[in-house]
């Protein structure tokens, strides 16, 4: 699986403390979906108030489940965070790169298709089930998990939003491989973000339109492609004049890419925002309760 090195090692951290608790899949998940929530409307703002340390800390289980080698009814999870728009000889705005899983499937085979992955159909497939927890909510006699499931399913949304913006998991140069400057990937989503968190200039989170879940993944992921180039200039401007990858480096390719880190984790907030706001909308504006049922009734039977 070839982007679960980055996933390994901050995996690793996670188990044998061997470096502080620093990383995509904890510090810049956990800082953009903090961020989202903090800039929802009225009406969704004191469930996910209560709800924040929570689903801010579970927007990293994905990248877990990646180590864990876990599968869904899609395949293996690690294609669900990723698509490679530009690995298809077609030229940007990609317009004719299919828009479903079937077609690509039917032009490339299901092999190749994983290859290319999933991340679009991944995020509408969290989105379906975020809007039937919310619908379960605003039933009268509805199931008694649907506010911890709307939780839960919001903090695992938030994560694959966030991955399709970033650059480096919409091209098939995603760890600089092609371009010579392997370890790039970890480099820019892991290291120089969580180095700059405080430093970072954000603009307010905003709530888009969204019409078409499927429509706003693919503009995010051509939005993201045609960062790229910006990303390994940075890169390799850094590393021109440093021969390792010292603090020296890091302030450098800092400096080249802050505008770029800066609008991704904006966008990446706004569009967790939007795809919830969405979600709730399209259930029917449910009433969400002050907090999720954290006690359900004992068991009475099998």
């Amino acid at each position: 699986m070839r982007r679960l090195a980055a996933a390994l090692a901050c995996g690793l951290w996670l188990l044998v403390g061997a470096a502080p608790a620093d990383g995509w899949g904890l510090d810049v998940h956990r800082f953009v979906t903090a961020r989202a929530l903090d800039g929802l409307p009225p009406e969704l703002k004191p469930f996910f108030a209560e709800q924040r340390d929570f689903i801010s800390e579970h927007a990293a289980d994905p990248d877990l489940w990646r180590i864990a080698g876990l599968r869904s009814a899609l395949g293996d999870e690690d294609p669900n965070h990723f698509f490679d728009i530009d690995d298809l000889g077609e030229a940007p705005p990609f317009t004719h790169v299919p828009r479903t899983r079937q077609a690509l499937i039917a032009r490339v085979g299901v092999r190749r298709a994983d290859t290319i992955g999933r991340l679009p159909w991944r995020t509408e497939e969290m989105f379906d089930r975020l809007v039937a927890s919310f619908a379960e909510i605003g039933r009268p006699n509805g199931p008694l998990y649907g506010p911890e499931n709307a939780r839960y399913l919001a903090a695992v949304l938030s994560h694959y939003v966030e991955d399709a913006n970033q650059p480096l998991h919409a091209t098939a140069d995603f760890d600089g491989q092609l371009t010579k400057q392997r370890g790039v990937h970890s480099r820019y989503e892991t290291t120089l973000a969580v180095r700059n968190l405080p430093a970072l200039r954000l603009a307010p989170v905003t709530v888009q339109p969204v019409e078409d879940v499927g429509a706003f993944m693919f503009d995010t992921i051509v939005r993201s492609q045609s960062r790229v180039a910006f990303v390994l200039k940075a890169d390799r401007d850094a590393s021109a004049s440093h021969r390792s990858y010292d603090d020296a480096y890091y302030a450098s390719f800092f400096a080249h890419a802050r505008p770029l880190l800066e609008q991704q984790l904006s966008d990446a907030s706004d569009g967790v925002a939007s795809l919830i706001v969405r979600a709730w909308r399209q259930a029917g504006h449910p009433v969400l309760p002050l907090r999720a049922s954290m006690h359900p009734p004992a068991r009475t039977g099998r």
